[in-house]
C-alpha cells in the first residue's frame, strides 16, 4: 500500500499584506550593528546626562516636594458643617484592601449619641500602616469620601505597634504637610 502524499502549495499572503523588511537580516552583523547603536545611545545619555549638576536637599529643613498624586497618610474626615463623621462602617475600604490592613468595626447610632449622618458608624477604625501598600483602593472604594489619603511621607516608628493608626488619629491634621511640586517640576 503506498502512503498518501500531502499537497501543499505556497502560501500566497494577498494584497493587503504589507511584508516587513529588517536591516540589516538577522544574523551575526545585525547582532554587532544592534550592539554598537545601542551602545552609541547608551553614551549619549550618560553624557547627557553628565553635564547635569547635583542638587542637595537639606532634608530635615526642607522637604522634598511630592507630586499631586501622591498618596502618602490616610485622613478620616467629618462633615464642616455639623461636625459628623463622614465614615459609615460600611467596610467597604477593608473589602477592597488587598493587603487586608484595615479593620471596622461598626455601631448603631442612637438619636441621643449621633456620630456619622448614617444609621451606622465606625466604633473602631484601624490601619496597620506596617502592613498598607499605599494603592488607595481604600479611597476608591468609599462612597462617602471618608478616608483619603494626604501628602505626609514621614510615617517611620521605632515601634511597630506605633505604626497603628486609630480613629482618633486619622481624625486629627497631620502635623506638617510636605510641599507639593509645581507644574514645572
Amino acid at each position: 500500500m503506498s502512503e498518501p502524499t500531502l499537497k501543499v502549495e505556497g502560501w500566497n499572503p494577498g494584497e493587503d499584506v504589507i511584508e516587513v523588511t529588517r536591516t540589516p537580516a538577522p544574523g551575526p552583523a545585525r547582532a554587532a550593528w544592534r550592539t554598537f547603536v545601542e551602545t552609541l545611545r547608551g553614551l549619549g545619555t550618560t553624557f547627557g546626562r553628565f553635564r547635569e549638576t547635583p542638587t542637595t536637599v537639606q532634608y530635615p529643613e526642607q522637604k522634598t516636594p511630592v507630586y499631586p498624586r501622591f498618596r502618602g497618610r490616610h485622613k478620616l474626615h467629618k462633615f464642616e458643617d455639623t461636625g459628623l463623621e463622614k465614615c459609615v462602617g460600611c467596610s467597604l475600604c477593608a473589602a477592597a484592601c488587598p493587603s487586608d490592613c484595615i479593620r471596622v468595626v461598626a455601631a448603631e447610632n442612637t438619636p441621643e449619641n449621633r456620630i456619622s449622618a448614617g444609621e451606622r458608624y465606625a466604633a473602631v477604625y484601624e490601619i496597620n500602616l506596617s502592613r498598607c501598600i499605599f494603592c488607595g483602593y481604600c479611597e476608591v472604594a468609599c462612597p462617602f469620601d471618608a478616608i483619603t489619603m494626604g501628602h505626609e511621607y514621614e510615617l517611620s516608628d521605632y515601634d511597630r505597634t506605633d505604626l497603628i493608626f486609630t480613629k482618633e488619629m486619622l481624625l486629627a491634621e497631620p502635623l506638617e504637610r510636605a510641599p507639593l511640586r509645581s507644574e514645572g517640576e
